[in-house]
């Protein structure tokens, strides 16, 4: 599919700016888009790239975060819905949640099991839009509009400017046969731009977006990467939690290069910590000390440890099920509330969000 390309003057026309502008904004940012192709005449650029740059350094653009681990109970999940829930109810900012794991664990804590089996049947959760692209020959179902979930939790009965993709247990089966779908010739675009073109009507309306990735690095996680400006890794501090995140790192820093755009690895939650247990102290020692990437032949920094971490506790485990119906921050996350905090406050920090 041959792309859009511009140079500098028509990127200088798109910015309204002149031209050394241009020159300028190359040299002064590291995240300047990389030129598609060097012609005689001079570089060009891909032109959705840059114009997604230039909203993005207009701050007009969404913070697309994905939380991700390849290991699973490493609270991701409940990470991921907290921040999005403290985002939108203490800071009064507008935040959907995509839930593309198939396990439905951010599905199920935002909403209650008979709502999402009803959304389900309906074909008004994420496992539609992929199912439409395999059997690209039946007419399409999946309507975005209609299946955001808005105004969800158990908190206040609801947290206005909360919205959510649901997820679905039949993206177990559907994600195995993603990978064949550009082979067979049933879609004419990558299938890792799935997500991303589905989302394009609504993704603007929020300050930000928070994706639960499923624990692989395959098409499904990628279709959340690939919209996402930065990641984020929950890990318990041990030491087979911790083992992949360099994969992480890695895979990203690679997929990020072929997108010739940046997503930033904004850093390592801690999560589940046991404070009398050694290991962790260790780990966690480390994990500070950036020393996770020692020993490895790699230009790659770790990833910073994020200050706030998450203690191992019962209350905020049983918080993660909306059938609990518990109404309130100290109630849902026990006595994690202020540690989720503190964490929200970072992630702002990190995406240079203004204090209020």
């Amino acid at each position: 599919m041959q792309q859009d390309l511009v140079g500098i003057s028509e990127i200088a026309e798109m910015a309204n700016v002149t031209r050394q502008a241009v020159t300028n904004w190359r040299q002064r940012y590291d995240d300047f888009p990389k030129p598609a192709q060097v012609l005689q005449n001079g570089p060009v650029w891909n032109r959705e790239i840059v114009e997604h740059w230039l909203k993005q350094k207009e701050g007009r653009t969404p913070h697309v975060i994905s939380f991700i681990n390849l290991k699973g109970g490493v609270a991701k999940t409940t990470t991921t819905v907290a921040v999005a829930e403290l985002l939108a109810k203490e800071h009064r900012k507008h935040v959907l949640v995509i839930d593309l794991d198939p396990q439905t664990n951010a599905t199920i804590n935002l909403i209650k099991e008979e709502q999402w089996k009803e959304l389900d049947e309906a074909g008004r959760t994420l496992a539609q839009l992929f199912e439409d692209k395999v059997n690209f020959q039946l007419p399409a179902k999946f309507n975005v509009e209609e299946a955001i979930v808005r105004q969800v939790s158990t908190i206040d009965g609801g947290i206005a400017r909360l919205d959510l993709l649901p997820s679905s247990i039949k993206l177990i089966e559907i994600q195995e046969r993603l990978p064949f779908v550009a082979i067979q010739g049933n879609y004419d675009k990558n299938p890792q731009d799935i997500l991303k073109v589905a989302l394009q009507p609504v993704i603007d309306r929020y300050d930000f977006v928070l994706i639960d990735c499923p624990p692989s690095l395959g098409v499904v996680t990628k279709n959340g990467l690939k919209i996402s400006t930065g990641y984020i890794i929950p890990t318990i501090p041990d030491i087979v939690s911790t083992w992949g995140i360099f994969q992480i790192v890695d895979n990203v820093d690679r997929f990020a290069t072929d997108l010739g755009r940046p997503i930033r690895p904004m850093g390592i939650v801690a999560t589940k910590v046991q404070g009398t247990m050694e290991l962790h102290s260790r780990v966690m020692r480390d994990l500070e000390a950036g020393r996770l990437f020692n020993g490895k032949t790699t230009e790659l920094k770790q990833p910073p440890l994020f200050k706030s971490f998450i203690k191992q506790n019962v209350d905020t485990a049983r918080g993660a099920d909306a059938e609990a119906n518990l109404r309130t921050f100290k109630a849902k996350y026990g006595p994690n509330c202020d540690a989720f905090r503190g964490l929200t406050q970072e992630i702002m920090e990190r995406c240079n969000v203004p204090k209020r």
